[in-house]
């Protein structure tokens, strides 16, 4: 059996210690980046829908337009 003096043992788990901080900081920073890519993947849908949304509204005013505008041609005829 080996006998390992103290120190190094201490020393080994700092250093065991000061890489597991470095992993633990590493996968908060890509945790982070996942969901700011997500919230920007999401936004981005968000912002396609809504412009869909307000191109299908207008085109609905628009037939609604043509409905009223019609109904008043007949109507004064």
């Amino acid at each position: 059996m080996r006998w390992v003096r103290k120190e190094e043992v201490e020393k080994q788990l700092e250093e065991i210690l000061e890489l597991m901080q470095q992993i633990d900081q590493k996968m908060d920073e890509m945790m982070d980046d996942l969901v700011k890519e997500q919230q920007r993947n999401q936004q981005s849908q968000i912002n396609e829908l809504a412009a869909q949304l307000d191109h299908v509204e207008k085109q609905l005013d628009h037939e609604a337009e043509k409905k009223v505008f019609v109904a008043s041609k007949l109507h004064f005829v």
